[in-house]
């Protein structure tokens, strides 16, 4: 009996680190990326309206650690932005809600790879960085509502 007790507990207790490691990793990320400084000023309290565009490459924050790689979905309305991670990395993640009104818009290039990035009003240190074709899409999907956009120069580099 005791062989077989033995037998589930290695692979339930597998099954329990993965789960922790992922919880404390993705509520890490969370803090790094700025998600949670924006979510204390743009919390979203409202379900998500709009055109969704799935964001193949973006990054949040100026840090290497907040990539995210087809893991958010911007939903885009005549109101503004709202942004939201897949359900497996929401852990202290929460959606976010950008009007209009406090969206900057700036393009850029950044090696190979054209990007615009989105700065924030309340929050012009955590920029939401999109990349390539998934920045067009968000563009196209705003039409007359996107703010109008300046390129980067070396002063805001």
């Amino acid at each position: 009996m005791a062989a077989n007790g033995a037998q589930w507990a290695s692979p339930l207790l597998v099954a329990s680190c993965f789960v922790a490691l992922w919880i404390v990793v993705t509520w890490l990320l969370s803090h790094i990326s700025g998600w949670v400084a924006l979510a204390r000023i743009y919390r979203a309290n409202r379900e998500a309206g709009g055109i969704p565009v799935r964001l193949r490459a973006a990054r949040m924050g100026r840090n290497l650690v907040g990539q995210f790689r087809n893991v958010l979905t911007l939903w885009v309305g005549s109101d503004g932005l709202q942004l939201r991670l897949q359900f497996f990395f929401r852990i202290n993640s929460p959606d976010l809600f950008f009007p209009w009104s406090d969206v900057a818009v700036t393009h850029g290039r950044q090696w190979f790879f054209d990007y615009v990035e989105l700065k924030f009003r309340q929050a012009p240190e955590i920029p939401l960085r999109i990349y390539g074709k998934s920045a067009e899409l968000v563009r196209a999907a705003a039409g007359d509502d996107w703010p109008h956009a300046r390129p980067h120069t070396a002063a805001t580099l």
